[in-house]
């Protein structure tokens, strides 16, 4: 596929996308896409804009003396409090909140920022893990990831703990070089547990406290596609580890599932997710998949991601954007929009 064709979807794209975008969503087109330097007057006059944004200011001024938000009324229904799957409601409300926040231009020097992160590092296990938002005993690769992508934007590089969750996930990449939920997606496989309902598994974990579990005994059984991406997504927002071996093996493997159905039914399992653009990452799509191949660096020396790039341009609206329904734009699909020019963005430039 030839850099023009790209490059005139971004260009066409990037100037339709201009014409409502948020302050937020104009922030990044600028600086990432245009790559305008972050002192331009232009930049410096969008990042005004998105401090008077009303959805950010909400969120700053709902932010508890704790550090928490109250969680909406949304979450509460979702939660089942008899069942071991039971999500920590606050915990991913801090999540997705900070993770909003971080999207809208918000830098690390603010003190209600940082009041949230250390709570969120409250949670940090000796074993080198955070624990939850799922409420048992299980470590969370997918949301140690989900985690870390929040820590290193808002620059808790240095944090002992925020170093110990990434050399954590790092051990823990399997030999495919994907990742998997321990317990979850390799002893649950075992014939004396397969039959088992989800619940009464995890509460059997719960009771025996991982005795006697050794992950090098589960090599055999596929990684999860959309456990490694959430690790990746993660991972790789610290510069210097998209070289590594362990980043570049991770996304080989990705990239090597990429339309294929997800082996464990507990997580995303239908082909459909390649195929669809959503966001944030955390919903695991194509889309997402290719923001952390791309990041990575995987681009047209590698003849696999040709075909995931043509598809992410077929997925482009009449209009020029990219969008989740034929319903009428919402901020969410500008940011799928962004998303998928920034992908394109840096796809065209290594060819």
């Amino acid at each position: 596929m030839l850099a023009s064709e790209i490059n005139r979807v971004v260009d066409e794209s990037s100037r339709k996308l201009l014409q409502g975008a948020s302050p937020s969503v104009r922030y990044w087109i600028l600086t990432d896409i245009i790559e305008k330097d972050r002192e331009d007057h232009v930049v410096q006059r969008t990042l005004k804009e998105c401090e008077r944004c009303p959805t950010r200011q909400k969120l700053f001024r709902t932010i508890q003396e704790d550090g928490t938000w109250p969680v909406p009324n949304s979450r509460r229904a979702q939660n089942r409090p008899e069942s071991g799957r039971s999500m920590d409601q606050t915990q991913i409300t801090m999540y997705n909140n900070l993770l909003r926040l971080l999207h809208s231009v918000v830098g690390s020097d603010d003190e209600r920022i940082n009041r949230t992160l250390d709570k969120v590092l409250e949670r940090y296990d000796q074993e080198g893990f955070i624990r939850g938002p799922m409420q048992h005993c299980l470590p969370q690769p997918h949301y140690n990831g989900y985690a870390l992508y929040i820590l290193y934007g808002f620059d808790r590089q240095n944090d002992a703990r925020v170093k110990g969750v990434t050399e954590w996930l790092m051990a823990s990449q399997r030999k495919d070089g994907g990742w998997n939920m321990p317990y979850l997606q390799d002893v649950k496989y075992l014939p004396e547990y397969s039959g088992m309902k989800m619940d009464d598994f995890i509460r059997l974990a719960e009771r025996s406290n991982g005795n006697g579990y050794d992950p090098n005994e589960f090599q055999d059984i596929p990684s999860c596609h959309w456990t490694t991406m959430m690790v990746l997504w993660g991972l790789m927002e610290r510069p210097p580890l998209r070289k590594s071996k362990c980043l570049q093996k991770g996304a080989d493997f990705l990239l090597s599932r990429f339309f294929k159905k997800n082996p464990h039914p507990n997580f995303y399992q239908s082909q459909k997710n390649w195929t669809s653009v959503k966001y944030p990452a955390y919903r695991c799509s194509g889309l997402a998949a290719l923001w952390v191949l791309t990041k990575i660096g995987k681009g047209p020396e590698d003849p696999r991601m040709e075909k995931p790039i043509r598809w992410l341009i077929s997925k482009r609206y009449r209009d020029g954007l990219w969008i989740e329904s034929n319903r009428p734009h919402s901020e969410t699909e500008q940011w799928l929009t962004l998303e998928a020019l920034e992908i394109l963005h840096r796809h065209a430039k290594k060819l």
